[in-house]
C-alpha cells in the first residue's frame, strides 16, 4: 500500500507491527514486510495468519467510503493499493483460538499506524472484552486516556486525551473457546503529508 505517493507508508506499518510482535508473514491489506514492488505498489496477496501463544491473527484493511446518500450504508474497500490524506480506513484483526482447548485472558493490542491518527471508531466493549487505549507508545492503557494539561490559573492538571493522539488499541477478552474467530476493529484517519 502507498499513501499519497509515499511508498515508505506502507514499511512503516510493517515494522510498527513487527515491534508489535504482530508482523511475522503478516499480510495488512495485502502488504507484506517486503511486499512493495518498486515504484510502492503492493503486491496482490492474501493476508497471511501468523501464531502467537496458540492463537492466530490476521489483520486487513479497507478505505471506508461514505453512504452516497442519507441514511445509506457506507461501503468498505477491502485491501486498498492507494489512500490519500483525509481517508478513513478500517484496521481489522481477526484472532483464531487454535490450541484445541479455551484460552483465559486473552489480550491484544494494535499500534495506531504511524501515518495515520485515531479517528473514534471501534469494536464497543461486550461482556466478553474491554477495549482500552494507549497514549504513550503502550507503555500503559486506559478506557479514557489523560495527558497532563494546564488549569486557569497556570496549574498542572490531567485532562481527557483526544483520540487522535492515540497510539494504541487493546482488547482483553474474558476467554477463546476452542476454534473460535473474533474480528476485532478501529478506524483511523490517513494524515497530511508533513
Amino acid at each position: 500500500m502507498t499513501v499519497a505517493g509515499r511508498p515508505e507508508q506502507g514499511r512503516r506499518i510493517a515494522r510498527a507491527l513487527r515491534r508489535a510482535g504482530l508482523l511475522a508473514g503478516l499480510a495488512l491489506g495485502g502488504l507484506t514486510a517486503g511486499g512493495l514492488e518498486p515504484g510502492g505498489q503492493a503486491r496482490a496477496q492474501a493476508p497471511a495468519p501468523i501464531i502467537r501463544n496458540s492463537v492466530t491473527f490476521v489483520m486487513t484493511q479497507a478505505v471506508v467510503q461514505p453512504a452516497r446518500s442519507a441514511g445509506g450504508p457506507e461501503t468498505l474497500v477491502q485491501s486498498p493499493r492507494t489512500a490519500l490524506p483525509g481517508d478513513v480506513l478500517r484496521e481489522e484483526l481477526t484472532l483464531r483460538n487454535v490450541s484445541g482447548g479455551r484460552l483465559a485472558r486473552v489480550e491484544v493490542a494494535v499500534p495506531v499506524p504511524r501515518e495515520t491518527q485515531f479517528s473514534g471508531g471501534v469494536t464497543p466493549d461486550t461482556a466478553r472484552w474491554r477495549v482500552s487505549y494507549s497514549v504513550d507508545g503502550g507503555q500503559t492503557y486506559s478506557p479514557r486516556p489523560q495527558r497532563q494539561g494546564t488549569g486557569p490559573a497556570g496549574e498542572p492538571r490531567l485532562e481527557p486525551a483526544p483520540p487522535e493522539s492515540y497510539t494504541h488499541v487493546r482488547w482483553v477478552l474474558t476467554d477463546l473457546r476452542a476454534d473460535e474467530a473474533v474480528k476485532l476493529w478501529f478506524r483511523v484517519k490517513v494524515r497530511p503529508p508533513g
